[in-house]
């Protein structure tokens, strides 16, 4: 086994270990799981299945995954983002009044047009032309919307109709259970811990099950059933002059939105 992945993954040549690499991936899928259980259910408020959204979602994570490890060698996870479910739920769907099969079929398209680019010069170009400055830009504007998503999530901040933000009740455990989490890996980050988010994210996870906020299900179940949305996507429907705009706004915003995360 130790072969097999020095001579897949190069670990010597890259400055590595398998150990190293474990943790490091370990604390990327902790980190980047939210997206399990988010996007699910932005895609039941656009009528999708709930439960077939959550399998989709673990299923396509895991496909991006493998393939950027076993084909490309590059130590990112990929998953569905935040950003584009908002804009496919609530503006294609929700305000433009399109059903989820005919967006799916725009998504689709939209991913046909980004592979295109991808495997030509075209992107690099495009990417090329965009200045350092913006560059850095479009990264730190996706961990501020991630960051802010999760600060919402825990009620660090909440909705003010005076000021748009106002700070959360931590009175609220669940708050300030999260603003501690927070806190904790903060500090273990700047005295340069090893393990800091897992560290923190496994405090705050046993916290809450001891404080009964967490209802313990098991470690291992059946998954939903994928059928109610498997292959359910309309291209023919998507095919509309009037999807065009709809399609390059998924093909850019998903352009300029991995570019600035990776």
């Amino acid at each position: 086994m130790k072969n097999f992945l020095e001579k897949t993954f190069q670990l010597e040549l890259n400055n590595t270990s398998i150990k190293q690499e474990f943790i490091a991936g370990f604390t990327t899928f902790i980190t980047m799981a939210y997206i399990i259980f988010v996007n699910p259910q932005m895609m039941a408020a656009s009528g999708m299945d709930l439960g077939a959204s959550f399998v989709g979602t673990c299923i396509a994570a895991a496909i991006a995954c493998f393939a950027m490890g076993f084909y490309s060698n590059w130590p990112v996870g990929l998953a569905p983002g935040m950003g584009l479910n908002a804009f496919f739920t609530y503006t294609v769907v929700g305000e433009m009044g399109y059903s989820w099969e005919v967006a799916l079929g725009a998504v689709f398209l939209a991913g046909i047009l980004f592979v295109i680019i991808s495997v030509t010069p075209l992107r690099q170009w495009m990417l090329n032309s965009i200045p350092m400055n913006l560059r850095i830009a479009m990264g730190a504007g996706v961990g501020l919307f991630v960051g802010f998503i999760g600060l919402k999530t825990g009620g660090i901040i909440i909705q003010n109709e005076a000021t748009f933000l106002s700070m959360g009740n931590f009175k609220n455990v669940e708050t300030l259970l999260a603003a501690l989490g927070f806190l904790l890996i903060l500090v273990l980050a700047i005295r340069k811990v090893i393990g800091a988010i897992i560290i923190g994210v496994l405090a705050v996870t046993v916290s809450g099950l001891l404080l009964g906020l967490i209802q313990f299900n098991g470690i291992v179940s059946s998954p939903p059933d994928l059928k109610p949305i498997l292959l359910k996507l309309d291209i023919l429907g998507a095919i509309d002059v009037a999807m065009i705009s709809v399609i390059i706004s998924f093909l850019f915003v998903n352009l300029f939105d991995t570019a600035g995360t990776l």
